[in-house]
């Protein structure tokens, strides 16, 4: 009789306890500071320099992050480039992106091709576009190419409408005649 009443006593206060007991809820995987505040998908994000639009960006997918001070493209990225008449100049196409919103710079990934529309094409893995000086850079190896010319080289600094650029460790084959400086 004394077991089954120690028993029974133990099985109270263990009831008791358990309902004291506060569980904490399951809030998934990832830290709250990790997700984003505002989520799109399929939209535009219209940049504008000195009151005019300056280029428009669609992406599948697009994730804000104010804390960071950045948004996250995904699921293909598709920049238009306009000069300063409102004129498309350029299209920038990539697997992904990051904006960092305070300079409304941005960085392509994954598979990067500018296309002029004077016909110049432009390929990389990663290009950096500078908001304000109104360029594009790639620090990584490029391919470029044009009507008559197929070039590589190990970096790239253009405008956005591929007219006036700069390649580093430049070869390949041209039809132009090239002034060397030495």
């Amino acid at each position: 009789m004394k077991v089954i009443l120690k028993l029974l006593l133990l099985i109270t206060l263990g009831l008791f306890h358990l309902q004291c007991t506060e569980f904490e809820e399951d809030k998934g995987h990832m830290p709250t500071e990790e997700l984003p505040e505002q989520e799109s998908w399929d939209n535009n994000i219209f940049f504008t320099r000195d009151n005019y639009r300056r280029a428009m960006l669609t992406a599948g997918y697009i994730a804000k992050y104010s804390k960071k001070k950045h948004t996250i493209l995904k699921e293909g990225v598709k920049v238009d480039f306009y000069d300063e008449q409102g004129v498309l100049k350029s299209v920038l196409t990539s697997e992904e992106g990051k904006i960092l919103d305070e300079k409304q710079d941005m960085y392509a990934y994954g598979n990067v091709v500018v296309r002029g529309v004077n016909g110049t094409t432009l390929y990389t893995e990663e290009l950096f576009w500078d908001n304000k000086a109104g360029e594009i850079v790639s620090k990584v190896p490029v391919k470029i190419t044009t009507v008559t010319d197929t070039l590589f080289g190990d970096t790239f600094r253009s405008d956005p409408d591929l007219i006036e650029y700069e390649i580093t460790n430049a070869h390949g084959t041209s039809e132009k005649m090239l002034q060397v400086s030495e």
